[in-house]
């Protein structure tokens, strides 16, 4: 319960900060592409997604496929002004989400409520590299994750 109280928080605190501030996020709102999840010992393949629903606020669903189970789930962002260092923008990110990991072979299902950290990272026209950091606010085996992966722009 104290897990899903910390995330109507978090997302409440984002929101509240999408409404007052007045900057916008320059990179394309939708991307999809592959991802590596690392944590807990084990490198996991999926495919991670980012949509925007409004200026500063992103959706961020994914799927992922560690040995003999699937892992997917969604977090809400709030996305801060975008930084151009060179020919490179940067959008760093901060949110909180939810996974469900399910046993493929009839094991346990797994809820875990987690915080996120990360940034995008747009190299061309219609790529972005994404790297982002989960930490677990639940006790139910979870552990802290990092996702790095690739978005196609469209």
């Amino acid at each position: 319960m104290k897990s899903i109280v910390a995330l109507i928080m978090i997302c409440s605190s984002a929101a509240t900060l999408a409404m007052s501030a007045p900057v916008r996020a320059e990179i394309s709102s939708r991307t999809v592409g592959p991802s590596l999840m690392i944590g807990n010992g084990t490198t996991s393949i999926g495919v991670d997604s980012r949509f925007g629903v409004s200026d500063n606020l992103s959706v961020r669903p994914f799927v992922f496929f560690p040995s003999g189970a699937t892992v997917f789930g969604s977090s809400l962002t709030y996305d801060f002004e975008s930084s151009k260092a060179s020919k490179f923008q940067m959008t760093p990110y901060l949110g909180g989400g939810v996974s469900i990991g399910s046993a493929n072979n009839g094991g346990a299902s797994s809820t875990n409520v987690f915080f996120t950290g990360g940034a995008d990272f747009s190299v061309t026209d219609s790529v972005d590299l994404k790297a982002a950091l989960e930490v677990p606010l639940t006790s139910s085996n979870a552990s802290t994750n990092v996702r790095l992966g690739a978005g196609f722009r469209f």
